[in-house]
């Protein structure tokens, strides 16, 4: 008993008197609230967020418990050699990593470091929802230019858009939702055409791809490269991104996150995966070269179309993809429809046994 009230009490004046004043920038935008309620893995399969469909291995859940058990969770975060244990992962140097809290943080700081008001950043859309949202909560400008009528990718167009004013040029390879990667022999012809050009490039599934443009990094300082440990390393909940760059970039990066932004879970968790990657490999090896193929099939066989991918899910368009996706959750299947693409759906790949069962629901929904 404590003597105070439950709750405090409310001001009397209205919301809209309040000295908490925000940016009217921020006032206009509605937030990126992606469906997550009522996702329960249990019940659930869950084919929408392009998630690990199975845990981490066993090895991570012995680091945790073995942390825990240390009694650091009172003491700031100690990093330690994690920069370094990911660089040799990375093939780069340690201080040309940077840790953040997942790779949205990522690739936050990097827009923080190179856009002001009004500053153009060029992507191609559709593609993931967060580039825009960021660039908007800092007034930039957003330019964008659609990917063709079969998902192709952009390329002369894109490099038409650039002008002096082009700050920052954000890509994702393989891209989310259409699943390309991005052309390499283009990409690095533009940074050399384009030095002064920022170029970012997203590569949150690479580890199904298995192509990356860090080697680039080498030969052009306008290049920087973020990945993820939430979609291969399966730790999405845990929250652990990488931007890799040139050093003296990675140091101006640091000005701009915070010095203990990444709880230690996620270190020690991802330290564990690096260093047990056994599971890793045979969970892409499935998804990959077994799954994926069998439904890339049974897709063609029915007569639907998709759009070829490199990563671990697919685009999939049909005229009633809404009633679909409406469908298939009934049948506690989760996809993902896509607003940037209407009359579509994306969806995750994972093992045979989780893709048999999705299979199995779409082909009655498509017998109807």
């Amino acid at each position: 008993q404590t003597g105070l009230p439950e709750t405090l009490p409310r001001p009397h004046q209205p919301l809209l008197e309040s000295p908490m004043r925000v940016r009217e920038t921020i006032r206009r935008m509605q937030p990126y609230t992606p469906p997550l309620e009522g996702r329960d893995p249990k019940q659930m399969l869950l084919l929408d967020f392009n998630e690990s469909l199975i845990p981490p291995p066993p090895p991570v859940r012995e680091a945790i418990i073995r942390f825990l058990d240390e009694n650091r969770m009172q003491t700031y975060p100690d990093y330690g050699d994690f920069e370094p244990r990911l660089a040799r992962y990375l093939g780069v140097n340690p201080d040309e990593v940077l840790i953040t809290n997942g790779s949205d943080q990522g690739i936050e700081v990097v827009f923080r470091a190179f856009l002001e008001k009004e500053d153009p950043v060029l992507f191609p859309e559709p593609t993931f929802s967060m580039y825009r949202q960021i660039a908007q909560t800092l007034d930039a400008r957003v330019v964008t230019v659609a990917y063709g009528p079969a998902m192709e990718f952009p390329a002369q167009q894109l490099e038409a858009a650039i002008t002096p004013a082009t700050r920052l040029l954000m890509l994702a390879s393989p891209n989310n939702p259409t699943g390309k990667a991005v052309p390499a022999p283009w990409l690095e012809g533009l940074l050399e055409r384009h030095p002064r050009l920022a170029v970012v490039v997203d590569e949150a599934y690479h580890e199904f791809c298995g192509e990356t443009f860090i080697p680039l990094l080498r030969r052009h300082a306008n290049l920087a490269v973020i990945r993820t440990f939430s979609k291969a390393f399966a730790l999405a909940g845990l929250r652990l991104g990488v931007v890799v760059g040139r050093a003296e970039f990675m140091a101006e990066l640091k000005k701009i996150r915070g010095p203990y932004d990444m709880n230690m879970l996620a270190v020690v968790a991802a330290r564990a995966q690096l260093d047990h990657p056994q599971a890793m490999t045979a969970y892409i090896r499935e998804v990959m070269d077994v799954a994926k193929p069998k439904v890339e099939a049974f897709l063609t066989r029915h007569g639907v179309r998709f759009y070829p991918s490199d990563a671990n899910f697919l685009l999939i368009s049909l005229e009633n993809a809404g009633e679909a996706a409406a469908w298939l959750q009934s049948q506690n299947i989760l996809v993902r429809p896509q607003k940037s693409a209407p009359g579509t759906f994306r969806l995750t790949i994972g093992p045979l046994v989780a893709m048999e069962r999705f299979m199995e629901a779409f082909a009655r929904f498509l017998s109807r």
